[in-house]
């Protein structure tokens, strides 16, 4: 699945797009589904890895949580489920992962995603940003399956992903190309973008669709 900065970006980029004024919550529900350890259950997981039919049914946490979606908290989280969906479909299921069980690339992938921190930072110029909205105040609440405390522990260990040295910048991907992680990243933040505007979550900002 994508990194927990990558989460970030997008929650962040969205709230931008739609001027949000609950943000943090927004962000904080963006990386809620990694912050329990039942990740089969967090990220509504259906099908099989085995046969390439493994996908992440967001459409049933919509279905669970539709009177609490005009929250920005579970809206935050549906952005997730839909950000690792595109991940797990687009990348993946594709080719990462017959790599990854031959243990080719496991290593450069995740050194990929620590040079991708800084990068993607200095790209859109979040770092401040996003560290002021994670240490502001939040109001979130239990879901079935993540309780509210475990997302906030787990805030801390996802501000460190904040911090780079500027040498990283000039380090090469070796499993990704940058232009890839992009349109990644803008993929999502147009679904989601799509599905707020035509009502499909119920959203309040001071935008009028």
């Amino acid at each position: 699945m994508g990194s927990r900065l990558m989460h970030l970006v997008i929650g962040n980029r969205i709230a931008n797009r739609l001027s949000m004024e609950q943000r943090t919550d927004f962000l904080l529900g963006g990386i809620a589904p990694d912050a329990a350890s039942e990740k089969d259950t967090t990220h509504f997981f259906k099908g099989d890895v085995e046969d390439n039919s493994r996908s992440i049914d967001y459409e049933a946490f919509l279905n669970k949580y539709n009177s609490e979606a005009h929250e920005p908290y579970v809206q935050g989280y549906y952005t997730h489920l839909v950000a690792d969906h595109l991940w797990l479909t687009g990348f993946y299921l594709p080719w990462l992962k017959n790599r990854m069980e031959k243990k080719e690339l496991a290593p450069l992938y995740y050194k990929d995603f620590e040079i991708l921190n800084g990068k993607l930072l200095e790209f859109y110029g979040y770092r401040n940003e996003i560290k002021k909205t994670l240490e502001s105040p939040a109001t979130i609440f239990d879901l079935d399956e993540v309780n509210a405390t475990d997302v906030q522990a787990f805030k801390t260990c996802v501000l460190p992903d904040l911090e780079y040295e500027q040498e990283t910048l000039h380090l090469p991907l070796q499993v990704f190309t940058f232009n890839q992680i992009i349109g990644y990243i803008e993929t999502t933040v147009d679904q989601v973008t799509r599905d707020m505007g035509t009502g499909k979550l119920s959203h309040v900002t001071s935008q009028t669709w």
